[in-house]
């Protein structure tokens, strides 16, 4: 099967899929997970540009994927006992980890290191995507997607914060997904994802508190001062 077979069949299950450059992990559309569909007609045109695209997958409603890298010290011991998932071994020697999990997520898994949580605001490479090393992305089984176990939801779901009187107005549901955007981008499509959501911030009034919160976001996904800087000028002036 071609990537474009394997991407169509996503598609077929109910999996939104878009490309990826070859061998990589960035968006090859202009707006990267913003772009995922099921329509197999529009899959079908992106890899016939490239039949060598690889393969992005967006996590559906009421799913999760627990990100185990162990290239940043992340490993499966950490999960604790764990009942049998879909579950795909990646390029970089980690592991994509399926469940049905339909709360709140954050980005990481608390108390771990090396371990992302994936969720609708994120995407992962798919199987059977080659690594920039050369190496393929490979299912390991084909269990159905498994309920997350009871032990790991709460370091699943987002910090508890002691509410203390404020008179800011809390970021619209809108805003926190375009930090959550921010926060789940993969590298090298961190800056293309911090421009796309200052851009829709700028678009939507320019809210301050946004615009800070994203910058916070970039910070904590690596980014350097220089890049964020340059890339929220070049929003601002795109929206101007």
């Amino acid at each position: 099967m071609t990537f474009a077979d394997h991407a169509a069949a996503y598609a077929r299950a109910g999996f939104e899929i878009f490309p990826l450059t070859p061998r990589g992990k960035a968006p090859a559309t202009e707006h990267g997970l913003l772009d995922a569909t099921t329509d197999i007609e529009q899959i079908g045109e992106w890899w016939s540009r490239n039949p060598n695209f690889n393969i992005g997958i967006r996590p559906t409603e009421g799913t999760i994927v627990l990100d185990v890298d162990p290239r940043a010290n992340g490993s499966l011991d950490q999960l604790g006992q764990l009942p049998p998932t879909w579950t795909a071994a990646t390029g970089g020697g980690g592991w994509h980890l399926w469940f049905r999990y339909s709360g709140k997520a954050r980005g990481k898994l608390a108390n771990a290191s090396g371990i992302d949580i994936k969720s609708r605001t994120g995407y992962l490479v798919a199987p059977p995507s080659i690594h920039p090393s050369g190496n393929r992305y490979v299912w390991l089984n084909k269990t159905p997607i498994a309920r997350l176990p009871a032990h790991l939801r709460g370091r699943v779901a987002p910090a508890t914060i002691t509410a203390r009187p404020s008179t800011r107005t809390p970021l619209r549901s809108n805003g926190e997904a375009l930090v959550r955007y921010v926060e789940q981008a993969q590298p090298g499509s961190r800056n293309h994802a911090l421009f796309w959501a200052a851009c829709r911030a700028h678009a939507e009034g320019g809210d301050p508190r946004l615009l800070h919160e994203l910058v916070t976001a970039a910070a904590g996904i690596g980014l350097t001062a220089r890049e964020i800087e340059q890339t929220m000028t070049s929003a601002a002036r795109r929206t101007a």
